[in-house]
């Protein structure tokens, strides 16, 4: 009797010890492999025409051997050529991006994926280059695939530790 209950024990540890990597591997999965691959489907040319910045283009690329995908932002700002660039990456299976602002300063989002939604939420993780706590810099942004050749993106700026605007854009594919 002693050894049924020796060996039921043993039964019980190994099925609790799947069950907590179970629960484990569900909790670290963002969905960033595949939050990965909707950016990569961007690859290519993009225009926009906003009411708040007027037309803009969007080129995005795969670089340094399919890991990571730059994004080359263009617009006109009252007669003066505005270029900002945004690297999409994994890190482990989190979606990440880094977006090189005019404002002069580097914040870097985690993204979620939600498949059902077509979306991916960037929250704000970090910043570099901030002159202080109250500078503006971009916090969190949202893509909306709508189809193959349309998408939506929604940016806000945060400034004085609060939001302060969002720049909201439908891009269409240049064929």
């Amino acid at each position: 009797m002693n050894i049924s209950r020796k060996l039921l024990a043993i039964v019980l540890g190994i099925a609790a010890v799947g069950a907590a990597r179970a629960r484990f591997a569900s909790a670290s999965s963002s969905g960033g492999a595949a939050a990965f691959e909707q950016m990569k489907a961007l690859v290519g040319d993009w225009t926009t025409d906003t009411a708040a910045n007027g037309k803009a283009t969007l080129n995005l690329e795969l670089t340094s051997g399919a890991t990571a995908v730059l994004e080359k932002f263009r617009m006109d700002d009252n007669g003066k050529q505005v270029e900002m660039i945004t690297l999409y990456y994994l890190d482990g299976d989190q979606l990440k991006l880094t977006h090189y602002c005019m404002a002069g300063n580097q914040p870097t989002m985690a993204g979620t994926y939600d498949a059902a939604a077509k979306t991916i939420k960037f929250a704000f993780v970090s910043v570099s280059n901030l002159k202080s706590p109250d500078a503006g810099h971009m916090h969190h942004a949202l893509y909306t695939f709508i189809d193959k050749d349309h998408f939506k993106t929604n940016w806000t700026f945060r400034k004085d530790q609060k939001d302060s605007f969002t720049e909201d854009a439908t891009y269409v594919r240049v064929k």
